[in-house]
C-alpha cells in the first residue's frame, strides 16, 4: 500500500487549492472498475501528475521521468506516493530498457482493473499547446490488449490541463476530461498490422488532446492569446450570456480566442499583425500607468461614484485589522518558500510545484508552533480550538481580500487619474475601443471561414 499517497492526498489538496483557482469538467468519463489510462498534456512539473487524483475516488498510479528515481530514499518515497519510473530516451540507453519492469507493472495493473497516468508527450514544457507525442503510451495500450486474448477493454482517456499562468499564485487552472477512446475499436486493425495501427492511435490521441488542451499553433502568437484573453474574454462571454467570473465560462472563451487567433494566422496572417500591433500599444500604454483592462469595461467605469466609492472605502477600512491578522499568522511561511523558489528554482515547468509543497510544509510547522505557544501560555483546550479556527479562517480571508483590494485601489488610481491626467485615460479609452473593433472584425472574418 503507497502510504504517503493516502497520508499526503489531503495536504496536497489544500496546497494546490490555495496556490490555485481550479476548475474541471468531465471527471465522471473516468470508470470504476475498468482497466483507464490518463493521458494529460505536462507543462507543470510535480503538479500535473497529483492535480487529477486530488479530485478523484479512483486511486491512479504514475508514471513519472525516471531520472528523479535516483537513490534509494527517493525511490521509495516516490513510490510511497503511488509513483514509478519511465525511462527516457536522453538518460542512455541503459535507463531505457529498464522500461521493461515499468511496462510490465503498467499491464498488471491494468489487467486488474486499475487505472494509471501516463504523460503521452514525454517531456515537460511549459507552453500553451500539445507536444508532439510519443508512442509509449499506445504500446502499452495494445500490448495489455493482446496479453488478455482481446478480452479487456482499456479505456485511454485525454486530458486538458489548462494553466493561466503555472507558476504565478492563485492563477486559474482548468482540468477539461476528454471522451474516452475504446482499444477494442481498433482490434481489427491492430491483428492486421501493429506498427501502424499503434502509429495511427498515437495521432488520434493527439488530435483528441488538442480538443482538450489550449492549443495555439503558433508559438508567435503566444503572447497575442494572452493579450486578447484579458481584453476579450469578457465581452465576448457577455455576447453569449455567459458568466465571465465562472472559470469554466472563461475556458470555453480562451478555446474560441484560440481558434480565432489559429485560423487567422493562416487565412488572414495581416488581421494577426494588426492585433499585435494594437494590442502591444495599449498594454505598453496600460502597464507603464500600473492599470489593468478590466478597470475601462465600460460597466466598470458606470459604477464608479460616490456611493461606491464610499462603500469600497468602508471595505478597505473594515477588513485592514483582519487582514493584517491573517497576514502574521499565515504568510512567513509563503514568503519564505516564495524568496526560496525564486533563488533555486532555474526551470519555471518545476516552480509552483516547489514553491506550493514547501509553502505547505512550511505553514504546517509554523501552524504547530503557533499552537504550542498558544497552549502553552494559556492551558485552555477552547482557546486553543478557537484560535486554531481563526488562524484558518484569517488565511482564507486574507486571499480573498488582497484580490478585492487590487481592484478597488486599482479604481481608485483610475478616478485619480481621471482628475489629473486625463489625457492619457483618454487615450487609453480610445486604444481600447480600437482593439475591441479590430478583434469584433476578426471575429466576423473567423465566422466567414468557418
Amino acid at each position: 500500500m503507497a502510504i504517503l499517497y493516502v497520508l499526503l492526498r489531503p495536504f496536497v489538496y489544500v496546497s494546490l487549492n490555495t496556490y490555485y483557482r481550479i476548475d474541471k469538467k468531465g471527471l465522471d468519463k473516468i470508470p470504476h472498475n475498468q482497466p483507464f489510462i490518463l493521458a494529460p498534456n505536462h507543462s507543470n512539473g510535480f503538479v500535473d501528475p497529483v492535480i487529477i487524483p486530488v479530485f478523484i475516488s479512483q486511486k491512479v498510479r504514475f508514471f513519472a521521468r525516471g531520472d528523479v528515481f535516483k537513490g534509494k530514499v527517493a525511490k521509495w518515497i516516490l513510490n510511497q506516493m503511488n509513483a514509478s519510473p519511465m525511462y527516457r530516451m536522453q538518460e542512455g540507453f541503459a535507463e531505457i530498457k529498464k522500461n521493461d519492469k515499468s511496462f510490465e507493472e503498467c499491464r498488471t495493473l491494468l489487467t486488474s482493473n486499475k487505472g494509471i497516468l501516463i504523460f503521452p508527450e514525454g517531456l515537460c514544457v511549459q507552453q500553451r499547446r500539445v507536444q508532439s507525442l510519443k508512442k509509449g503510451l499506445s504500446r502499452i495500450a495494445f500490448q495489455t490488449f493482446e496479453s488478455t486474448n482481446y478480452s479487456k477493454d482499456i479505456l485511454v482517456i485525454p486530458v486538458g490541463l489548462n494553466y493561466q499562468a503555472a507558476p504565478r499564485f492563485r492563477s486559474k487552472v482548468f482540468i477539461d476530461v476528454g471522451n474516452p477512446i475504446s482499444i477494442k475499436d481498433y482490434e481489427e486493425k491492430y491483428k492486421l498490422d501493429k506498427v501502424r495501427t499503434i502509429n495511427d492511435f498515437t495521432k488520434q490521441l493527439e488530435e483528441k488532446l488538442k480538443d482538450n488542451v489550449y492549443h495555439i499553433v503558433n508559438p508567435d502568437n503566444d503572447t497575442l492569446v494572452a493579450n486578447i484573453e484579458e481584453v476579450y474574454t469578457h465581452q465576448l462571454l457577455k455576447d453569449k450570456g455567459l458568466n465571465s467570473s465562472k472559470l469554466n465560462h472563461q475556458s470555453l472563451a480562451s478555446k474560441e480566442i484560440i481558434d480565432i487567433v489559429n485560423v487567422l494566422d493562416v487565412s488572414s496572417p495581416e488581421l494577426i499583425a494588426d492585433l499585435k500591433i494594437k494590442l502591444d500599444s495599449y498594454f505598453k500604454l496600460l502597464n507603464s500607468n500600473q492599470l489593468r483592462d478590466h478597470l475601462l469595461r465600460e460597466e466598470s467605469i458606470n459604477k464608479m461614484n460616490f456611493g461606491t466609492f464610499f462603500l469600497e472605502y468602508l471595505i478597505i477600512y473594515l477588513g485592514m485589522p483582519i487582514y493584517f491578522i491573517g497576514l502574521i499568522l499565515n504568510f512567513p511561511p509563503y514568503y519564505i518558500a516564495r524568496e526560496f523558489a525564486n533563488k533555486k528554482v532555474r526551470k519555471n515547468e518545476f516552480y509552483a510545484s516547489f514553491r506550493a509543497n514547501l509553502s505547505l510544509i512550511f505553514w504546517s510547522f509554523y501552524f504547530v508552533i503557533q499552537l504550542l505557544i498558544v497552549d502553552l501560555v494559556f492551558r485552555n483546550w477552547l482557546l486553543l480550538g478557537l484560535f486554531s479556527l481563526t488562524v484558518i479562517v484569517s488565511g482564507i480571508f486574507v486571499i480573498k481580500y488582497y484580490s478585492g483590494m487590487k481592484k478597488i485601489f486599482g479604481r481608485w488610481k483610475l478616478l485619480r487619474m481621471v482628475r489629473k491626467d486625463k489625457k492619457t485615460v483618454e487615450k487609453l479609452m480610445n486604444q481600447r475601443n480600437e482593439v475591441l473593433s479590430a478583434l469584433g472584425h476578426g471575429k466576423e472574418t473567423y465566422l466567414s471561414y468557418k
